[in-house]
């Protein structure tokens, strides 16, 4: 552990772990610490939603009153010079059940020579405790290889040289929307992805475009069998149709 508080806690990550983590790609970036600085502003620019439907109001991912801890940890381990990748895990509590539940957001922050690489695993994760939870309880961590993924949570605000990470392979293109790119011309997309997959912001409006109810179920159906919404929101939004019709 590098530095910590209550809330929010900051770890160096040993190289053969984060080298089975990260997408290949990512791994032959030549590694550096000079654009660690920036770190706060790229985070103050990422939201987050829990669906996919447009009705849902976009949120800032790190707390503002987190930026400065964020900042201080910047501080302490840039001036250290060494290529090191670093894991940063913040809890909010729940305000109904503040000692039992919290949200919990974990990220990887991998320096490359031209930018940074920021990589969540975990965003918002509901976590409940069966009694009063201590710090070593929610700050424990089960690291994941990153896959590429269809439907992130994130949206990236200001679009000053930050995109979602994108490789292409043999076959096919590979979007990792919870992977954000600052800087690095060798890893950033172009066009540069700021949402994936942008159909969300269509599927409202075809919605809204159909004149009758059945119609409008059977354009939600197919949403949920190509997993563009989960069966959740596929029953909200069908009860509210039904009331409807």
């Amino acid at each position: 552990m590098v530095d910590s508080t209550s809330s929010i806690a900051f770890f160096e990550v040993e190289e053969e772990d984060w080298k089975e983590l990260f997408p290949q790609t990512l791994l032959q970036s030549e590694r550096s610490m000079d654009h660690l600085g920036d770190l706060p502003k790229i985070l103050s620019s990422i939201q987050y939603k829990r669906g996919v439907l447009a009705y849902e109001d976009w949120d800032q991912l790190v707390p503002y009153s987190y930026l400065s801890e964020i900042d201080k940890f910047v501080q302490k381990v840039k001036d250290q010079q060494e290529n090191k990748v670093y894991l940063c895990s913040f809890k909010i509590d729940d305000l109904l059940s503040p000692n039992v539940k919290i949200l919990k957001t974990s990220f990887y922050i991998l320096g490359t020579k031209q930018g940074l690489v920021i990589l969540f695993q975990e965003i918002n994760t509901n976590i409940s405790f069966p009694t009063q939870y201590s710090f070593e309880d929610w700050v424990i961590f089960q690291p994941m290889r990153i896959k590429p993924i269809y439907k992130p949570e994130l949206w990236i605000k200001n679009k000053d040289s930050l995109s979602m990470y994108k490789e292409k392979n043999d076959t096919k293109t590979l979007v990792y929307g919870n992977v954000i790119v600052y800087k690095d011309v060798n890893l950033l997309a172009n066009p540069p992805l700021y949402r994936y997959p942008k159909e969300d912001e269509t599927f409202q409006k075809e919605l809204d475009q159909w004149k009758t109810v059945p119609e409008k179920l059977k354009v939600l159906e197919e949403m949920r069998k190509n997993k563009l919404i989960t069966d959740e929101e596929f029953q909200k939004k069908k009860t509210e149709l039904l009331k409807e019709f």
